[in-house]
């Protein structure tokens, strides 16, 4: 059994899966499921309005939402910005132009990798003495 220190809180606890403690895990639960509760009662709340209403701060719900464990299908005005460009969106950690951007670029590298190799210029292996 491995143990760690808690994330939140420093305590030591066997780490089973998580980089927190059983009592963070409960509390980050009740607090994901007051945010949840709200949203219902409240669609048209952005993340402030949420922050304000429920026990949560606005980083907690953003990571939240970049984790995928609150997921907005009827709340449109839950937006947070792109880490890369800073243009809004309501999932995943980048908005939908930078994961093409993204997409497209590591394509571009994979195809002039695999050229590369196709015309023989990367070596053929270790030199050794």
């Amino acid at each position: 059994m491995a143990i760690a220190n808690c994330k939140r809180c420093g305590r030591l606890y066997n780490r089973v899966g998580r980089d927190m403690c059983q009592d963070c895990i409960r509390k980050e639960d009740d607090v994901l499921l007051e945010i949840r509760q709200y949203l219902k009662k409240h669609p048209q709340a952005n993340i402030y309005e949420v922050a304000d209403g429920t026990a949560a701060t606005y980083e907690e719900i953003v990571d939240f939402l970049r984790d995928g464990r609150l997921i907005l299908r009827d709340n449109p005005n839950m937006a947070y910005p792109c880490e890369r460009c800073g243009t809004l969106t309501q999932s995943g950690r980048l908005c939908a132009n930078c994961t093409q951007a993204l997409t497209q670029g590591l394509g571009q590298a994979a195809a002039a990798l695999k050229r590369d190799e196709t015309q023989g210029k990367r070596g053929k292996g270790f030199l050794s003495r």
